[in-house]
């Protein structure tokens, strides 16, 4: 009995053992199988989206005009100090010291308003760049997901020097977005 008792037992440890060993065996298979495949991949030159789309091109317009406003708005404001500062300087001597005094620190008022009218001017425009900007992102990434669902495309990435360092050209798929962009958005 004492036998038989070994010999199941040394039955079942080696039961136990290529039970293991299959498992083991299989594990490698079973997660490769349980990863899907890369099949296709693209990639989108957002930057190219944003200057050749005609939304892109309409944005950048309106945005160069409101800097060229912004810029002229600035430049009149600073001529203007400009010319009290030199009017300032040439009749200090004709002025009494009080006199100087209250206009030197009316200018340097009016010069801290310019800074501070610099400074709005300058967040306006970052902050009508980046509505524009999200506007034209919110689309392009509407664009490229139903085009990569529609074309099989598992993965998009977006192309840039900082992010991609060599693709194949044919990966980029930037022409066929600015044109469906512009049949969607016009």
């Amino acid at each position: 009995m004492r036998l038989r008792t070994r010999s199941l037992l040394l039955a079942s440890t080696l039961a136990v053992s290529a039970l293991g060993v299959s498992a083991t065996m299989l594990a490698p298979v079973t997660a490769a199988a349980a990863v899907p495949q890369t099949k296709k991949i693209a990639l989108v030159d957002l930057q190219r989206v944003l200057l050749e789309t005609t939304q892109g091109k309409k944005a950048k317009k309106n945005l160069e005009s409101a800097i060229a406003k912004s810029g002229a708005k600035l430049e009149r404001k600073a001529k203007d100090l400009q010319s009290k500062f030199d009017d300032l300087q040439a009749k200090a001597a004709m002025l009494s010291e009080a006199e100087l005094m209250r206009r030197s620190q009316e200018l340097q008022a009016a010069e801290l308003e310019l800074q501070q009218l610099y400074q709005e001017e300058q967040e306006d425009l970052l902050k009508k760049e980046e509505l524009l900007m999200e506007k034209i992102y919110k689309n392009t990434a509407a664009i490229v997901k139903a085009m990569a669902k529609e074309e099989g495309i598992q993965i998009v990435m977006v192309r840039s020097e900082l992010t991609v360092l060599y693709a194949n050209p044919q990966l980029d798929v930037t022409n066929k977005v600015i044109v469906a962009y512009d049949k969607k958005f016009k």
